[in-house]
């Protein structure tokens, strides 16, 4: 469960697990304070860290050496359809099979089957 919280104060939005609490807001440019990630940048937050984790799990389960994974993830539009690019730079030792196998591991991860997937929203006003 996540829960976000607004108030008044254009757009500043509190997010919280229960455990944890960050941040969400619009640039200034867009009447936000800018205090935070714009949900649009969460969106990709997301995809990249799982893509991230993912790797970093399946890479120290095969012993392969790799000191740092990176992900940087953009939102592209192309012909009406919303396309995330990833561009991922690991940090070690890789053949091109190897990274081939990490492409397609990093399609695996639980934010990327779900972002693929696509998925109905249902929404309820108490």
């Amino acid at each position: 469960m996540v829960k976000a919280t607004i108030n008044r104060e254009h757009y500043a939005c509190s997010v919280t697990n229960g455990s944890h609490e960050i941040i969400a807001d619009e640039p200034i440019e867009f009447g936000g304070t800018h205090k935070g990630f714009a949900p649009k940048g969460l969106l990709m937050a997301s995809l990249a860290s799982c893509v991230a984790i993912t790797l970093r799990m399946y890479i120290d389960r095969k012993e392969w050496q790799v000191d740092k994974i990176e992900v940087e993830v953009n939102i592209n539009i192309e012909n009406g359809e919303t396309i995330f690019v990833e561009e991922i730079t690991c940090t070690g030792v890789l053949t091109e099979e190897q990274k081939v196998r990490l492409e397609d591991i990093a399609a695996k991860c639980p934010v990327s089957k779900i972002l693929a997937a696509g998925h109905d929203i249902r929404s309820r006003v108490l």
